[in-house]
């Protein structure tokens, strides 16, 4: 009886341990990268840093938890890069690919420091996926927090803009 109660304690400890440790080290990692008109328009590059499993962004809030009026996320690689525009179906960004947020994962090892080493070292390629949020609301941006999914765990991250 002793034996199966130390197992199953060990078990419930190890499951907190996991859970703990995928809290403190949340695998989405973002940056401000430019903004336009007053920053009523924003780009947040966005990447995975885990080697594991996708994140699935599931709400973008901005300010004070405030739905964007727009909010799209960008899919490029390092040559071709990001727009920032607040007219997603425009003839400028019909050379961008803009996607829901529900309709991508962000791949692992996508974190855009470690993206753009690679553009430094010269070794990126167009195989090296880069995503950036693209965000347009009324106010000026401030601050972004982003919901998401990883390991079917919640987490959110806030990113200042200032």
């Amino acid at each position: 009886m002793k034996k199966v109660l130390i197992g199953v304690i060990s078990i419930v400890v190890l499951f907190i341990g996991v859970f703990f440790f995928l809290k403190l080290n949340q695998p989405l990692v973002a940056y401000p990268s430019a903004s336009a008109n007053d920053k009523q328009v924003q780009l947040v590059s966005v990447g995975n840093k885990s080697p594991f499993d996708d994140i699935q962004i599931e709400e973008v809030l901005v300010n004070d938890k405030v739905v964007p009026s727009k909010v799209k996320l960008q899919v490029s690689y390092h040559p071709k890069g990001f727009i920032i525009s607040d007219h997603f179906n425009g003839e400028e960004a019909s050379e961008y690919t803009f996607k829901g947020l529900d309709s991508i994962t962000l791949k692992p090892k996508t974190d855009p420091q470690k993206q753009l080493d690679k553009v430094n070292a010269g070794t990126a390629t167009e195989d090296d996926t880069i995503y950036a949020l693209s965000l347009v609301h009324e106010h000026s941006i401030d601050k972004v927090a982003i919901k998401y999914r990883y390991l079917g765990m919640p987490h959110e991250l806030v990113v200042s803009t200032k």
